[in-house]
């Protein structure tokens, strides 16, 4: 699901091109008013068939790549304004790692440092179909646009996506796109580490809290299958390796028990989700840096190669220095 308010954005980006709200939105039974209320909610299905409608009555098929230039921090409500007051562009990326569920569960980001290079790299967890380029076009180029209007500069760095490159890009004479990668392994924004340092020109510690602590509040609000694992999974794996579920429940402010309790109603378990985050980080690993099989080993916590590699062959069937690739 995603916030509708999102869809009002597409709306207005649209209009640039002629093309009116109430021809863009009526025959989906929608209407501006309904997308902008807090709690308007709209499917893949309904995403979909809006920003196939908007590039048919635009007829752009680059839409995503208009409205990631055009995205703002306030687009995104209490999120928005926490990465507005954010410190630096670290401190904002980690604010959108925590809270993007507060938006929308269709996508989660993550946030790594390897090498001297940072990444975000975008989760696809529902497929848009023909409008997934609309979509992660308009959050990657979205990140850029925002990080650079909040520092007051440009940030170096590249687009990296795993789509193959549209017929209709070669014709946009937009320089930024020159920083897009096709065809990639993954979806990502990738630039160098020392850049996340870059203070933001709105920095407000006070504002920040209260922004964050709101959050906290639309986190808790949530539905707790469309969130609680994911929540979970995103604290089992720390710089130092492995973290134990006492640790993991101690974060999240819930007993062992309870956490296990509620893992099992949504049909997962603690060691599942180990599983699923080590592999995942184990092919961006492998893919994305050059450390060696060794050391990715003991960074997902593996007592030894031979015990990683095992996993690695029984999850893709191949071993680790084939999946260099």
């Amino acid at each position: 699901m995603l916030l509708a308010a999102y869809a009002a954005h597409l709306v207005e980006v649209s209009s640039r091109f002629g093309v009116e709200a109430d021809e863009l939105l009526g025959p989906l039974g929608l209407d501006v008013g309904s997308l902008l209320e807090p709690s308007t909610r709209l499917d893949a299905p309904q995403i979909t068939a809006l920003i196939e409608r908007a590039r048919t009555l635009t007829g752009e098929p680059g839409l995503g790549v208009y409205l990631g230039l055009a995205m703002r921090a306030s687009w995104h409500g209490y999120l928005g304004f926490a990465v507005l007051t954010a410190k630096d562009v670290g401190d904002a990326l980690r604010m959108g790692e925590k809270y993007v569920a507060t938006r929308t569960n269709a996508l989660a980001f993550k946030l790594i440092i390897e090498d001297g290079k940072a990444s975000v790299t975008v989760e696809e967890r529902i497929d848009f179909g023909s409008a997934r380029d609309v979509v992660l076009l308009a959050v990657l180029l979205g990140f850029a646009s925002i990080g650079q209007a909040l520092s007051g500069r440009e940030l170096d760095g590249h687009v990296e996506i795993a789509l193959e490159k549209p017929d209709w890009f070669d014709r946009l004479d937009i320089p930024r796109l020159e920083r897009i990668r096709w065809n990639r392994p993954v979806h990502r924004l990738v630039f160098d580490a020392a850049l996340l340092s870059t203070p933001f020109q709105l920095a407000d510690p006070a504002a920040q809290k209260l922004a964050a602590d709101q959050c906290e509040r639309e986190l808790a609000a949530l539905d707790v299958s469309t969130r609680f694992s994911a929540r979970v999974r995103e604290r089992v794996l720390s710089d130092t390796g492995v973290v134990e579920v006492d640790a993991v429940a101690k974060a999240l402010a819930v007993s062992p028990r309870t956490l296990k309790r509620r893992l099992a109603s949504e049909g997962t378990s603690y060691t599942e989700l180990l599983e699923a985050e080590r592999r995942a980080r184990a092919e961006h690993l492998l893919k994305n840096t050059t450390r060696s099989v060794k050391e990715i080993a003991a960074a997902l916590g593996y007592a030894d190669t031979a015990a990683f590699s095992h996993a690695y062959t029984r999850w893709t069937g191949k071993s680790p220095s084939e999946g260099r690739g």
